[in-house]
């Protein structure tokens, strides 16, 4: 007589034994889920662009100038600062460039081209601006990747100089912009400014120096962003 205890078949070939254990199965995979996790996975390691050039951008600015006196601050003026993009190609020796306008209140006030590479993004000296060749004096504007604490000089002479001094959350009139940023740009005395850049947004703030008893400061007004 069989016991109850012994009416359960015994495994003992390998195929029972992988029938009597169906967690150690080989999975059946959902391909549109494995898609799906795959594009995250992309999306999450792509490196933010904290200085977009657009076609057709358009940023606008509000800014206020202040004097100091001992110490109070009064503001002095305020002022509309608009930065757009005019025109871009390519470039031979230099690969793809953008012209940018800036102006203040509504009056012509700076033209200034751009490049960016996968380490870098240099600016053209305004006084070269109208220099189209690969000699002229361009300014490493941005290091990247940005980390904290880096400091580079813009040109080979060390005229000017770059520090990231800080990772901030920015407050505008629109509301808290993350994981700023703040970028010094150490110059001949007494300029000194501060810009702050937004991953995938760009500049939102700018503080500079104009003398020893001026500055300026600006915001970025979001929600006029457009591309034309």
């Amino acid at each position: 007589r069989t016991s109850p205890k012994s009416s359960a078949r015994i495994a003992s070939t390998p195929a029972q034994v992988h029938n009597q254990l169906p967690m150690l199965r080989p999975p059946v995979y959902c391909w549109s889920r494995v898609v799906v996790l795959s594009c995250l996975a992309l999306v999450s390691c792509r490196r933010p662009d904290y200085f977009p050039l657009k076609d057709g951008m358009e940023m606008q600015f509000a800014a206020s100038e202040y004097g100091v006196a001992g110490d109070d601050t009064f503001e002095i003026r305020n002022l509309a600062y608009t930065i757009s993009l005019s025109d871009s190609g390519r470039v031979p020796g230099l690969g793809q460039i953008y012209k940018t306008h800036l102006s203040r209140d509504g009056d012509s006030y700076l033209s200034l081209i751009f490049r960016k590479t996968q380490d870098a993004v240099f600016v053209l000296h305004p006084s070269q601006s109208d220099e189209f060749t690969p000699a002229p004096r361009w300014i490493r504007l941005i290091e990247l990747p940005l980390r904290e604490g880096a400091i580079w000089f813009g040109d080979p002479e060390r005229s000017v100089s770059f520090e990231v001094i800080d990772r901030e959350d920015v407050e505008t009139s629109l509301g808290v912009v993350r994981d700023c940023f703040r970028i010094r740009i150490h110059a001949e005395e007494p300029f000194l400014m501060d810009i702050w850049l937004a991953p995938d947004i760009g500049i939102v703030r700018w503080r500079r120096r104009l003398s020893a008893t001026r500055f300026e400061l600006s915001e970025r007004v979001l929600d006029s962003m457009s591309a034309r």
